[in-house]
């Protein structure tokens, strides 16, 4: 059985159940603390430190971002948090706040609009999950700041990746699940077959991100 652990943390007992009787493997989200075999899919961290990365080339003078997330407890957006502030430690860009909404559209919109009317100023903002990207777009072009301030995103929703081609949408960070699929049915059926040689020490199979910027948006 492969699974994306929603919530490790009051899952665990329930997957070691499920882990002593059938080889456990999970992909997308972890549950480290468990019996799985190996976690197959992205590191939360280094997607984050990709978005760090893409902040400070679009602000080479410094700047304030706000970031916009639905669960800010949730590993995956604690990791991709972390990340970020890692890649701006020591320069003058800067995280100064992460607004959540509880993956509510109406609220997530909401929250751009207060931020934005709070930080007039504000030099880029930040979408964490894959719907707050496109709620920040929608709410600087109704507000005509659409292009001044800087947008960084994750994921390919179709709105973000039309930025990202007009030039309005700095960049955004993608993963890659069709290869958490592919290489993880490999995995198993290996495993299943007796060959345990693909299964590393740390049992962490990491399936790095991309970054799509206007120079390959097409592509």
């Amino acid at each position: 059985i492969m699974v994306s652990a929603v919530d490790p943390k009051t899952s665990t007992e329930a997957l070691n159940r499920i882990g002593s009787q059938v080889p456990l493997f999970t992909t997308d989200s972890d549950a480290p603390d468990s019996n799985r075999i190996a976690y197959i899919g992205s590191s939360n961290v280094e997607l984050g430190k990709d978005a760090g990365k893409l902040m400070l080339e679009a602000l080479p003078e410094g700047g304030q971002c706000i970031g916009f997330v639905g669960l800010p407890g949730a590993d995956n957006a604690r990791e991709r948090i972390e990340g970020i502030k890692e890649a701006l430690e020591g320069s003058k860009v800067e995280l100064v706040d992460v607004r959540g909404d509880d993956i509510d559209q109406t609220r997530a919109k909401r929250n751009v609009e207060d931020a934005l009317a709070a930080n007039p100023d504000i030099d880029c903002m930040v979408g964490i999950y894959s719907y707050n990207t496109p709620r920040i777009y929608e709410v600087l072009k109704e507000s005509g700041k659409l292009g001044e301030v800087k947008v960084i995103g994750f994921d390919e929703d179709p709105i973000t990746l039309g930025g990202v081609r007009e030039g309005t949408i700095v960049g955004t960070v993608v993963q890659n699940p069709y290869e958490w699929g592919y290489q993880g049915m490999k995995l198993m059926a290996d495993y299943l077959e007796g060959d345990k040689s693909g299964i590393p020490a740390d049992g962490l199979i990491i399936v790095p991100g991309q970054v799509i910027d206007q120079s390959n948006v097409d592509e």
